[in-house]
């Protein structure tokens, strides 16, 4: 499998870690040090007609650049594949919804249930789409946390802690085209991990489908009723357990490729934010040019994330370029752990060649 283009879209301006304490009441100090993410990109349902509002926006503007920058007509696409937290519906499918919008018909469509790892899910479904005999795939990665707020936006009914969660994601889409041919320029994907290894490992992320909106009340341990909390993190769990998965997902594709992790060009960590992403680069061992971050400033965009860190190795590559130069990817999936990676090859094109 060939990624022969990639593409990411954040929504509107950037949103800074003073905007996010004027706006809800968070310390801004307190984001920088813990968090260590400077800013992430909301969906503004109120915002410019042009701007993306949804997952799907997201999702179909994603899809249209990554078209354009791989020069090549919606119909030559063979199947759509949406991996996602945040769909717009139940039904219909918001995969379809973005097949239609980009002019993409009679062709199969898959809407993945995911989190951190779906980018990797979507890339490893569309490889055995290809080895099936399939010839070109469009992979997007699309998430928005705006539609768990309120809807009136009012946030002070949100506890201490699910504000902090706000803080450090985000919205954002990145899409990928995907070829079976092998003879262009891109990024060549010569090995794949994906595994749920969740047996006995209580869940460390849940998201409830409702939101702010529709939380039930429950009664607490103390016997106080109060709302349900929409989402709930085990930072603690996360913290222990990313970087070791990180760090097996990483040698197991080093040796399976036959690369030292020290000798490749670009490594993709886990990015659950911007300090955590500094701890697992250094517990990986992984030198600073290596690392591809970007979660300090996009935020964790879910789905999205991933993509977006391709695509800017991607552009690293191309800048430098380096014919044949090595990158190694993980993304650990917490919410009932997931690990997955990629060890890809970048090819330059040639001369007049696109």
């Amino acid at each position: 499998m060939r990624i022969s283009a990639l593409s990411e879209v954040l929504p509107g301006e950037p949103v800074s870690n003073r905007d996010m304490a004027e706006r809800f009441g968070l310390h801004e100090r307190w984001l920088d040090r813990m968090t260590g993410n400077r800013s992430r990109y909301f969906c503004d349902p109120d915002g410019p007609d042009d701007l993306p509002k949804t997952t799907g926006d997201l999702a179909t503007a994603a899809g249209r650049r990554v078209l354009d920058a791989a020069c090549i007509d919606p119909a030559s696409v063979d199947f759509l594949i949406l991996s996602t937290g945040s769909p717009d519906h139940l039904m219909p499918s918001t995969v379809n919804v973005v097949a239609d919008r980009l002019g993409l018909n009679d062709l199969p469509t898959f809407q993945l249930s995911a989190g951190c790892a779906g980018a990797v899910q979507g890339l490893y479904t569309a490889r055995a789409l290809l080895c099936s005999g399939a010839n070109r795939g469009l992979v997007i990665g699309a998430d928005s946390v705006v539609k768990l707020w309120p809807a009136d936006r009012r946030l002070g009914r949100i506890s201490p802690a699910e504000l902090a969660n706000f803080a450090l994601f985000g919205d954002g889409a990145a899409a990928a085209v995907v070829d079976a041919d092998e003879d262009g320029p891109g990024l060549l994907v010569e090995r794949i991990v994906l595994r749920a290894v969740g047996k006995g490992r209580a869940p460390a992320q849940t998201v409830r489908w409702y939101g702010a909106d529709g939380a039930p009340m429950v009664t607490g341990p103390d016997g106080q009723e109060r709302r349900e909390p929409m989402g709930q993190e085990d930072y603690k769990a996360i913290e222990r357990h990313v970087p070791e998965l990180a760090d097996a997902v990483l040698r197991e594709l080093s040796e399976a490729a036959g690369w030292p992790v020290g000798q490749v060009d670009h490594v993709l960590t886990p990015q659950l934010n911007g300090v955590m992403a500094e701890r697992i680069r250094q517990h990986l061992g992984v030198r600073p040019e290596q690392a591809v971050h970007c979660v300090e400033t996009t935020g964790n965009s879910g789905n999205a994330l991933p993509l977006i860190q391709l695509h800017r190795a991607l552009r690293l590559a191309e800048e430098r370029g380096v014919d044949g130069a090595r990158l190694l990817a993980t993304a650990i999936e917490s919410s009932k752990w997931i690990v997955s990676g990629l060890a890809m090859r970048y090819r330059a094109a040639e001369k007049g060649q696109l």
